[in-house]
């Protein structure tokens, strides 16, 4: 068995296996292996002269806590049935793991199939969504206003500032540019989708959707006020004689719900969406800025059996609202794994529901201090690929 990454000549081969374990259509896949397949970010399983196992890591900027980090977004992760239970997997994370701590990357994330399968990795969930499912005949009240235009590239900038506003108070999301759109276009096209653009006197939104027989499926909502979102509402109606229902997917901050005519007819879920991994924690606590009046110390012991430079004490202090880190033989205040140190960086749970998922006594003085570090948020994110 050899793990690399994939050379230039191997895109077929990685591409047979995605459309053995993944159902696709030509089209999309199409669309995948021509715009953001990239071999220098596939990383691949060699038995006996033949690739048998890969895994993608498309590469974003990931806004998170105030800060702009380079991070790998792993996909694809595959493996042909002949070698499915040898442990392939494993060792493929493992090496990619390793490779993404050399590579000075701090976090990274992740989009399971199955939670239970990259837990074991130090991936931890760290992202919800609602989703809504409405009889389309529910948005009838709704009424239009300014221009509904099908978008394309000339929007590009105008969907950047409506994106932008609608996520400034949501932490954790993928900062988007122009390059970022143009590759959105391709994606839903591939996908038979469409791209809607609202121009209204005093505001402006989008919508993403996809329409599957009698259901319409709206991966997408940005809005910069109410106007829009229920002008944008009422265009999502006037596709009734289409289709009977749809699903809506949104933040968990999200004000649909608080605008339905009967929201009981409604059904609206917490939908887990996508993972997170602390890849350097040392370097990462270091670009946090703090913004409180805590002082003094904390020595946290975390268990990473992935990334042996995670897997040890820290001690970290805080004085005149600067953090400083050093790692070593320390007494520890308190003992994490990585899944959920993690779930804190990612800013998705407190300090005291820290103590209360690892069934720990509270210490006030700890869970204090960690707050002042990892301060809870609105996490969001919406990228599929």
């Amino acid at each position: 068995m050899n793990i690399r990454f994939a050379r230039e000549n191997e895109k077929d081969n990685i591409r047979e296996i995605w459309d053995y374990c993944f159902n696709d259509g030509p089209k999309f896949t199409d669309y995948y292996f021509e715009d953001k397949y990239d071999n220098k970010n596939t990383v691949v399983v060699e038995d006996e002269n033949e690739i048998v196992s890969s895994l993608q890591l498309n590469q974003y900027k990931l806004v998170l806590n105030g800060n702009l980090y380079d991070t790998s977004y792993v996909v694809g992760v595959s493996t042909f049935p002949q070698v499915r239970g040898k442990g392939y997997m494993k060792n493929i994370m493992d090496f990619t793991l390793n490779e993404l701590y050399k590579k000075k990357q701090l976090v990274s994330i992740l989009m399971p199939i199955d939670y239970r399968l990259y837990r074991k990795y130090g991936y931890e969930h760290c992202y919800d969504q609602l989703e809504y499912e409405l009889d389309i005949e529910d948005l009838r009240v709704f009424k239009s206003s300014g221009d509904m235009k099908k978008a394309n590239k000339s929007h590009i900038e105008e969907m950047i500032e409506i994106q932008e506003s609608f996520l400034k108070n949501l932490n954790g999301n993928i900062k988007r540019d122009k390059s970022y759109y143009e590759n959105l276009f391709k994606e839903v096209s591939s996908e038979d989708g469409h791209i809607y653009i609202h121009q209204g006197d005093r505001s402006r939104g989008y919508i993403i959707y996809f329409i599957n027989g009698e259901n319409m499926f709206v991966r997408e909502l940005y809005y910069t006020s109410l106007e829009s979102l229920k002008a944008i509402l009422k265009f999502i109606y006037n596709h009734n004689t289409q289709c009977k229902k749809v699903t809506i997917s949104a933040p968990v901050n999200d004000n649909i719900r608080f605008i339905l005519a009967n929201p009981r007819t409604a059904s609206i879920k917490l939908k887990p969406f996508m993972m997170g991994r602390v890849i350097n924690f040392e370097e990462y606590l270091k670009t946090l800025h703090i913004k409180n009046y805590v002082e003094g110390s904390l020595n946290i012991s975390i268990k990473d059996e992935f990334i042996k430079e995670n897997n040890n004490v820290f001690k970290i202090n805080l004085e005149n609202n600067k953090l400083s880190v050093e790692k070593g033989e320390f007494t520890p205040h308190v003992e994490f794994d990585i899944n959920t140190i993690s779930q804190l960086a990612f800013s998705y749970i407190d300090g005291r529901e820290a103590f209360l998922l690892n069934n720990l006594e509270e210490d006030e003085n700890v869970i204090e201090f960690l707050n002042s570090i990892f301060v809870k948020k609105e996490n969001y994110i919406n990228e599929y690929i």
